[in-house]
Formats: C-alpha cells, sequence, structure tokens
C-alpha cells in the first residue's frame, strides 16, 4: 500500500459533481477497500485513476460531509481524508484512517446502506474488527485474536488459493464475534472520548493490575532472558525496536510471530502440552 506513494492535497475549485450516498456505495463496492494494515490498523479506502481531480474531490467533500454520530459537546475531532498518489500507477487513493472517524462518522452511513456484491462481506467482516478495536475487546486475548484472524481474511481473501475452507472461516468468525460482543466492553465508549483517552485509562489500569511479563518461546524453547519485565526489553531481545507492537499483538493469542516464536504472560505448562 505504500509503495512509491506520497501525500498530496488538491487546490482545485468547487466541484460542479454532486455525489449522492447510492452513487458512493456503487464506486466503494467498485474501488473500495476495507482494511486492515500491518494486523492493526484499520482504514477505509477508495481509488482511482488521476484523471478526473473534480470527481476525487467530490468524493472528498461527500466524506468530510459525514455527520458526526458522537455527541455534539464530544471531543471526538472532524473526519480527516488523506489523499495519496502512487506515483508509479498515476492511482489516487482517498483513506480515512481514525478509529474514531471510522465510527462515529462512516460506520453509521455504511449501517444505513446495502451493499450487493461480496464487499458486503467484506463490510461485516471489517466491521466487527472496528467494534473489537472501539470498544477495546481488542485488547483481550480472545478479542485480539479474532482480530487479527479477521486481517488474515480481509488480506487474502481475493488471492487464489491462499485460503482453503474460506466460507468456514468466516462463520467461524461471526460466530465468535458474537461471543465476544455479548461481554460487558473494557472500554467505555457511551463517553464519546477519543478511542486514544480509552486506551490510556485502559492501559494504566492494566498496568498497575497485570504487569506485563512476557514469556518468549520459539520452537517450544523458552528464548534466552525470558522472561522479560516489559515489552520493550522483549522487543530488544528479538532484535526489534522498543516502540514495536509486536508483543501486544501476539501475546495470548496463541499466534506464531515469524512462524516460530510465540509471546505469552504466563510460562507455558509442558505437561499440558504433552
Amino acid at each position: 500500500m505504500n509503495s512509491k506513494r506520497e501525500k498530496f492535497t488538491y487546490f482545485s475549485t468547487e466541484s460542479q459533481i454532486i455525489i449522492n450516498p447510492n452513487w458512493f456505495i456503487g464506486f466503494l463496492e467498485g474501488e473500495g477497500t476495507f482494511g486492515i494494515k500491518t494486523g492493526s490498523a484499520l482504514y477505509l479506502q477508495v481509488a482511482q485513476k488521476n484523471t478526473s481531480p473534480e470527481s476525487l474531490n467530490a468524493i472528498k467533500t461527500f466524506l468530510i460531509q459525514l455527520p458526526n454520530n458522537a455527541l455534539q459537546n464530544s471531543k471526538i475531532l472532524p473526519l480527516n481524508v488523506i489523499s495519496t498518489i502512487n506515483l508509479k500507477t498515476n492511482v489516487v487513493s482517498l483513506v480515512v484512517t481514525s478509529v474514531d472517524t471510522l465510527y462515529y462518522y462512516v460506520l453509521p452511513f455504511l449501517d444505513s446502506s446495502k451493499m450487493y456484491t461480496r464487499k458486503a462481506i467484506d463490510f461485516k467482516l471489517w466491521r466487527v474488527a472496528l467494534l473489537l478495536k472501539i470498544y477495546g475487546y481488542y485488547f483481550l486475548p480472545e478479542g485480539k485474536k479474532l482480530f487479527l484472524d479477521i486481517s488474515d481474511i480481509l488480506n487474502k481473501r481475493y488471492s487464489t488459493g491462499s485460503i482453503q475452507n474460506i466460507d468456514e472461516i468466516v462463520t467461524d468468525i461471526f460466530e465468535r464475534s458474537k461471543t465476544i460482543l455479548a461481554k460487558d466492553s473494557p472500554f467505555d465508549v457511551e463517553a464519546n472520548i477519543p478511542h486514544i483517552a480509552n486506551v490510556r485509562k485502559w492501559s494504566i489500569r492494566d498496568r498497575s493490575e497485570n504487569p506485563k511479563i512476557v514469556y518468549i518461546y520459539a520452537n517450544d524453547d523458552m528464548v534466552k532472558g525470558s522472561p522479560f519485565p516489559s515489552f520493550s526489553s522483549a522487543h530488544k531481545a528479538l532484535g526489534l525496536k522498543s516502540s514495536s507492537n509486536t508483543c501486544n499483538r501476539y501475546i495470548d493469542t496463541g499466534r506464531l510471530y515469524k512462524n516460530k516464536y510465540i509471546f505469552t504472560s504466563k510460562p507455558i505448562d509442558r505437561t499440558s502440552k504433552d
């Protein structure tokens, strides 16, 4: 997604093109992406050749004018659309990345719309991932694993032969989501505060209640230095930046990092594995 791209902004006059909701949904089904980047960052993207600046400006205006579903006195920021151009293909992408923007502006509009192509399944999967993130279920082991499973299926769904039994996987994701989303949410979304504020509150509470001890195993053997007293020290042991998000993404999910490492907050009971 980032190959030979640069951000830019159009400075043209007001577009004469007026976009209505049905037109945008049709365009989204043809040229849009419900994506999850690097396993954790959600985004909505529409793309088009850089041959019609007026059309692109009209799409951007349509998105910016979507109403805010939060309270009027909330601290949720206005919707922002990032414009990037692929210098190799001359394709312009309009991208919305903020979790708050996706939840408070974009999701209500999409929920009220009807899709007719296979993008409808993409949206439903992406919608579950957004709810896991905004309500804080992503910070629970079962929620994080489900989020990463959704990320995998979204990124590989259209790759020929890359996933077997895809319908069964999708059905399983939706069934697991019902169980997880029925639980009390870790975040107080009804307070209409920015997502980052909820993350900060959770992190402070979680650090005090659950110190971040990290066990790293490679091929069933504990990595030298385990257990690590923090995420940053665990990252350094693997040659990663201390600020990496790797531990946060993989700890207690049962998923392998680089098909080799497993991260846990407690030592693995070898007797239970044998």
